[in-house]
């Protein structure tokens, strides 16, 4: 083989080798675009949201001080384990696809559910705007709702996960624990920690349990042993550990987290609930909820109090005096049985 044409096989070797790896006649791959907005709202414009779903509603509203509160007396804020980032959730979630690309008009909204839509949500912003958006009926392979803004003709498929959270809202209220209304059937234990000079050494507590369906009280400071309770006696106390009715809020954010002004502190009077639930897996669980008292107010018809849970900054409460006094009055005048 000669030197031209071993040259020639090698210059059309390399075109080759260009050829396969440059590939100029294979067609651009086409970016995937961006998924569309459902809508987008600043979380500082926001100032009510309301959910509707399944024949439940609910209202929030945003306080003075920048929080969220249910719309009910005693401005009573979320939990703040789920809610979380609801209002950042609901400032508009991406969506898989914006139907109007294929079919412009929207002829018929019950096609999609949105004439008897699954969720409405109303979104109140500032300056008297608003917002409101539907979802509706579950595409078929149930991984989406058909969504719309109302006033506006496109369609969206948004995630069902997402559409279960804001839906939840509705049908399960993001209440605190310290303000569910708790079966007195489902209270398994009540105790009472006094004011002290030194809480981590002071055994005072007055505690009452039930054990094997019948009630006893432990007072500590005399010794471990239970005694059974004056029946009639409890019976009407127990009815009072549903919750604190009357409550209110006093102060719903206390950025420092000292609340002594309002005299709470380690050393102050406690009340704590305990009862018993039953999760959505169906496991049996206790949970419960401690109460710090603090001062009363000027008024004196109610004590400022703080609902004890770590790793989250709670607001200050206002507690019905005669509920504590009622409750503390009991290490005074313990009702046992047969005294």
């Amino acid at each position: 083989m000669n030197f031209k044409v071993t040259l020639a096989l090698i210059v059309v070797a390399a075109i080759a080798g260009a050829v396969y790896f440059l590939n100029p006649f294979e067609k651009e791959e086409e970016k995937a675009l961006p998924r569309p907005w459902f809508y987008q709202v600043s979380v500082d414009d926001m100032t009510s949201i309301g959910v509707q779903s399944e024949g439940y509603g609910v209202l929030f509203n945003k306080t003075s001080e920048g929080t969220w509160a249910f719309d009910i007396e005693g401005d009573i804020p979320p939990d703040h384990m789920r809610w979380g980032g609801i209002a950042y959730l609901l400032g508009g979630p991406q969506t898989k696809r914006d139907l109007t690309e294929t079919k412009v008009i929207i002829e018929d909204p019950a096609e999609y559910g949105l004439a008897d839509p699954h969720t409405i949500v109303d979104i109140g912003l500032t300056f008297d705007r608003y917002l409101q958006f539907r979802l509706g009926d579950k595409t078929t392979d149930g991984d989406h709702h058909y969504g719309q803004i109302s006033g506006f003709p496109q369609l969206f498929l948004i995630a069902d996960t997402w559409g279960e959270v804001v839906s939840r809202l509705a049908k399960e209220p993001p209440y605190p624990k310290y303000y569910v209304i708790r079966d007195p059937k489902s209270i398994e234990e009540f105790n009472l920690f006094p004011t002290t000079d030194d809480p981590d050494s002071d055994p005072a507590q007055l505690s009452f349990t039930k054990k094997n369906g019948e009630w006893v009280v432990t007072d500590y400071l005399v010794s471990a042993d239970p005694h059974p309770v004056d029946v009639s006696k409890w019976e009407k106390i127990l009815p009072l550990l549903s919750r604190p009715e009357g409550m209110k809020i006093h102060r719903h954010k206390v950025e420092d987290r000292d609340y002594t002004e309002w005299g709470i502190g380690d050393n102050s009077l406690s009340i704590e609930m305990r009862f018993r639930g039953v999760s959505e897996s169906g496991t049996n669980y206790v949970d419960g909820v401690l109460l710090i008292i603090g001062d009363k107010s000027e008024e004196g018809d109610y004590y400022y109090a703080l609902n004890s849970q770590e790793g989250s900054m709670q607001p200050v409460l206002l507690l019905p005096a005669q509920w504590v006094d009622t409750l503390s009055g009991l290490y005074d005048e313990i009702p046992y049985a047969n005294r």
